[in-house]
């Protein structure tokens, strides 16, 4: 049987295999669900498309008799309808696409949205320094795990140790969990790689005059806000 070329591909719209199990197919649908919804991808014509995809194919492939006849009418008979490097580079478009929403979060404000976002694209692509760096950031803005915050800060440095955003980053994770010296060290480098960081050059004036910010919340993440232009690109 010649596989039909008029049906959408299930498989690869929710990201999974023809051997897939019923709970891996479950699993990707309310991630994808929760990606691509309008809502939090955005209320456009391509979004509310790929959003009904999504929930068509999980139609088809969440019910074992849909699915055997979806499966007949493609022919599938087990193998992958798409290769690893497609899935690599899906999964890549993905991980930008979480990025990028993480990124108007963060200028809007919505860190505690911009963390999920963040997370999404780190599980899609692990290898991104950027994702580290700003998950990491959005942590510490929220006071959340400053331990975890640290840790992806210093992976995404580890990556590229050249990046001004990266270190000032980093210096913004010290300055909330109160450790001045180590904040100063990484403001510092940041405006070794770019003497006209904003961000770096403003925090590290208000910790030489004002040690009395240190707290949950202040004058330091009203500054940090009005940057969120330049620190998200």
């Amino acid at each position: 049987m010649a596989v039909n070329k008029t049906k959408p591909d299930y498989y690869s719209i929710l990201e999974v295999w023809p051997k897939s199990s019923e709970e891996e197919i479950k699993k990707n649908y309310f991630r994808l669900a929760k990606l691509y919804h309008p809502d939090v991808a955005g209320d456009k014509p391509e979004n509310r498309e790929r959003f009904k995809l999504i929930n068509e194919a999980f139609g088809v492939l969440s019910d074992s008799q849909k699915r055997r006849q979806y499966d007949e009418l493609m022919n599938v008979k087990g193998g992958a309808t798409k290769n690893g490097k497609e899935m690599r580079e899906q999964d890549g478009r993905s991980a930008s696409m979480a990025f990028k929403q993480a990124r108007d979060a963060m200028r809007a404000g919505r860190y505690d949205k911009a963390i999920m976002l963040l997370r999404t694209a780190i599980r899609f692509d692990d290898s991104d320094p950027a994702y580290h760096s700003w998950y990491g950031f959005c942590l510490a803005m929220t006071n959340s795990d400053l331990h975890e915050a640290r840790d992806v800060c210093r992976k995404a440095i580890e990556n590229e140790f050249y990046s001004a955003d990266y270190h000032a980053n980093l210096g913004f994770v010290y300055f909330k969990a109160g450790l001045k010296n180590l904040a100063v060290k990484h403001f510092t480098e940041a405006l070794k790689w770019d003497p006209d960081h904003s961000l770096a050059m403003k925090i590290l004036a208000q910790l030489d005059g004002a040690n009395s910010m240190y707290g949950e919340t202040g004058p330091i993440d009203k500054l940090v806000a009005g940057f969120k232009k330049i620190f998200v690109g």
